[in-house]
């Protein structure tokens, strides 16, 4: 067998069981053992990248089957296989219909059957995890579709998504949070509560105006249609669910009113929570001092540990890529994420093609190419671009 970083947890009491699997696969792949099922749950929450999962029947806590199920859950690209001395048939029922066992193996295992069997296990779980990354990168192309349509018509509430994301990453990474992907989706898609509230009550609620009861009423099932919306799309159930609890305060505060609080609320959803609210306290140059310190006003909202790694690797981070100027150009030197300081009109009847802070992408870029061969489209147009981006275009030229 060769030698992998792949991961095998085997969850059985039995001392000579645990032995024999480091003896075995100890020099070739990272194997670690538990004596009931808790302890290695609580292990799998924070080791999602487990390759394959091992389970004896009668295992001490809530039992085989049981706990195979949950780590369906937690890890559903781990190859799990009961491996037990229980051979009748209901136990291989409860194996199959409760643990959705890939392999069912039995006491004693021959050491062949046993390499043989954690190869299989292999093989599936690569198997498992490239189907996945394959639907993750076909996903992700679809919902960046689906938000530059959207922010062709609710271009204030995705402008932020960029800076956000990037900012998000970062604290990811310092974080030690190794898989993204949900957190990146949920980034990109938490405009889209807004983007379902009509304008003049998100404006007065940002402005911390008070709210007649019918508007908060429309305010507080804004989370909740944003679940609904999202929940039946493959892969996104845990995604809507962030964005379900991305306006509750960790002090219990905010919606939905009957959500969790502290720790309770999942860490992507406390990311979008702080991030989110520094965006609208920060200069368009990035967060500063004085963003941070609106921001402290509030503390109790906000997981303390991700405000104090925020502040440490964002204010005042305003690195090169990230200086703006303002220019005038043709739609034919457009660029995508050049912000529009002014409304896109047509040449004749000035119908509105794109209005002033949308950050430009190659789907918007396209818009105006085809509404300028059309009616027309009033230029030059003035937009704010990244100090970089005219460098770049500079050593092109």
């Amino acid at each position: 067998m060769e030698k992998t970083t792949d991961l095998i947890v085997v969850a059985d009491p039995d001392q000579g069981v645990q032995a024999g699997f480091k003896r075995l696969f100890g020099e070739h792949l990272k194997v670690v053992c538990f004596a009931e099922s808790e302890e290695a749950l609580l292990f799998l929450k924070q080791n999602t990248g487990t390759a394959v999962i091992f389970s004896c029947y009668n295992l001490p806590g809530r039992g085989g089957p049981a706990f195979l199920c949950a780590c369906e859950t937690l890890v559903p690209q781990a190859a799990r296989v009961m491996l037990t001395r229980e051979g009748s048939a209901e136990a291989i029922k409860k194996a199959l219909n409760e643990g959705h066992v890939f392999l069912f193996l039995q006491k004693p295992c021959k050491q062949a059957e046993l390499i043989t069997a954690v190869e299989t296990a292999l093989g599936h779980h690569q198997h498992l995890a490239k189907d996945r990354a394959l639907l993750e990168r076909t996903l992700a192309g679809s919902i960046k579709l689906l938000i530059d349509m959207m922010a062709l018509f609710h271009p204030e509430a995705f402008r932020r998504t960029a800076t956000v994301r990037k900012q998000a990453l970062k604290l990811a990474k310092s974080l030690g949070m190794k898989k993204t992907w949900e957190l990146e989706m949920a980034v990109m898609l938490s405009p889209l509560g807004e983007a379902l509230l009509p304008k003049q009550i998100l404006s007065r609620y940002r402005a911390a105006r008070s709210l007649t009861e019918q508007e908060r009423d429309i305010l507080n099932k804004s989370p909740a249609q944003t679940r609904e919306l999202l929940t039946n799309i493959p892969q996104l159930e845990k995604v809507s669910e962030y964005l379900y609890l991305s306006a509750r305060g960790y002090d219990g505060s905010g919606f939905p009113k009957d959500g969790p609080k502290g720790m309770d609320i999942p860490r992507v959803a406390r990311i979008i929570k702080l991030l989110t609210d520094l965006w609208y306290a920060s200069p368009e140059n990035g967060p500063d001092a004085a963003a941070f310190d609106a921001l402290t006003i509030n503390k109790r909202k906000y997981d303390p540990e991700l405000l104090e790694i925020a502040k440490e690797l964002l204010m005042d981070d305003v690195p090169e890529d990230k200086k703006k100027f303002v220019t005038q150009c043709h739609i034919r030197s457009l660029k995508p994420g050049d912000i529009l300081i002014d409304d896109a009109l047509t040449e004749g009847n000035r119908e509105l093609v794109l209005s002033r802070g949308h950050m430009l992408t190659p789907t918007t870029i396209r818009r105006l190419e085809h509404f300028h061969q059309t009616t027309g489209v009033r230029q030059p147009i003035r937009v704010e671009r990244h100090r970089a981006s005219e460098e770049a275009l500079a050593t092109t030229a």
